[in-house]
């Protein structure tokens, strides 16, 4: 009975593992053969996964990516280019772990001097999670892995919250207002009338048509946008950005005198040197930017910030957010409460007439009758609910 020589041979798995297998034959020499045959088939093997970079290249960004909107299009290229790809691209699918997308995020709520990269608010980082996600999701469907690093059940994600949506203080919205007829060029009046008193998105602003706009009837519609992917040439769509954001919208009497003089039988509203084409990038920008110094607001507030002030108003108006949601033209009413219209202290402020109707006999300023007329407290009440 002849005895077999058994040997323990350390390699690389992969994914920072070190693994260890244990070879038998009738001699060191045919082991060692062995474990030269096991590490060929076992690197054939791993050369046919896959990198990161290679299933974005050739699958995701040539299959998948085009049938997203040019804007999105552009906002995930730079997600992939400058935060996902240089951080893991260069590992294998199955090699990425919950640890890496950690380390990735963490990295990207800092600032980084080196690469003037600045820190990512946690908006921004989420989004790059969710892309991350549906990478994953594609490449598990076609077999290429059997997991997602992506498990936000264990991850955190860190980052300043985004503070570029705020609204205006009354008194600049009532300044700005009022001094909007006064702007010299035509092309600015009718971009800030439509900013300030309509709460639209700039590529719906940019979008708009005369064909759309009823003043004798008061309103408007939002039926299709302008975005510019490359900064440069405009690209329209006969589609607004959700099935809700095609909707009619009010143009009060202010508004309406702005757009009056102005008004053609047809052509965008905001144009360059046609009338019937969008205006370029360049165009767009240099007119709202020429109206916010004009109007002293440039580097202070930016166009969402009209739309924020915009819905803060109508909720602060005691509109339901359904209603400011319909507005707006949002599906459904989380962004109106987390985003647009966030309680500030002058909307608690506005109420401070009603909280001194519903307690009208203040210590040292009246003296309060043994028994309160109840019908003249009704008519408080009823006075004060009035003016909301």
């Amino acid at each position: 009975m002849s005895s077999q020589y058994r040997e323990y041979y350390l390699y690389y798995a992969g994914n920072n593992e070190v693994k260890t297998i244990r070879l038998s034959g009738a001699s060191k020499k045919e082991t060692d053969e062995k474990f030269k045959a096991f590490l060929l088939d076992f690197n054939a093997k791993r050369h046919e996964a896959m990198l990161l970079r290679t299933f974005v290249n050739e699958k995701y960004r040539p299959t998948f990516l085009p049938k997203l909107s040019p804007t999105t299009q552009a906002t995930y290229n730079r997600y992939l280019d400058y935060y996902l790809l240089p951080f893991i691209g260069d590992k294998e699918l199955d090699e990425i772990t919950v640890e890496d997308i950690q380390h990735m995020l963490d990295a990207l709520a800092k600032p980084d001097p080196k690469k003037k990269r600045p820190a990512l608010v946690h908006h921004t980082l989420q989004r790059i999670t969710w892309l991350g996600r549906r990478l994953f999701r594609i490449a598990m469907e076609m077999k290429l892995t059997k997991d997602t690093p992506f498990k936000m059940t264990l991850l955190t994600v860190e980052g300043e919250e985004s503070g570029h949506h705020k609204a205006l203080p009354d008194e600049v919205v009532a300044r700005v207002k009022l001094s909007i007829p006064y702007l010299e060029e035509p092309r600015e009046r009718l971009y800030m009338g439509l900013l300030a008193y309509t709460g639209m998105r700039l590529e719906e602003i940019a979008g708009l048509k005369w064909e759309n706009i009823h003043l004798d009837s008061h309103y408007g519609e939002v039926r299709r946008v302008v975005v510019y992917p490359d900064k440069k040439q405009p690209i329209i769509r006969e589609k607004t950005k959700t099935k809700s954001s095609t909707r009619d919208f009010i143009i009060p009497n202010a508004l309406k005198d702005i757009l009056e003089p102005l008004q053609q039988t047809s052509g965008y509203v905001i144009h360059g040197r046609d009338p019937e084409q969008p205006c370029y990038y360049a165009t767009l920008r240099r007119t709202y930017r020429n109206a916010f110094k004009a109007l002293g607001i440039y580097n202070l507030y930016n166009n969402h910030d009209w739309r924020a002030t915009f819905g803060t108003q109508l909720k602060e108006a005691n509109l339901s957010s359904a209603q400011v949601a319909d507005l707006l033209g949002h599906a459904d009413t989380r962004m109106v409460e987390t985003v647009y219209a966030v309680t500030r202290h002058q909307g608690v402020m506005k109420h401070q007439g009603l909280l001194n109707a519903l307690n009208p006999y203040a210590l040292g300023t009246a003296e309060a009758p043994t028994k309160p007329a109840n019908a003249q407290y009704i008519r408080v009440l009823e006075d004060a609910f009035a003016t909301l």
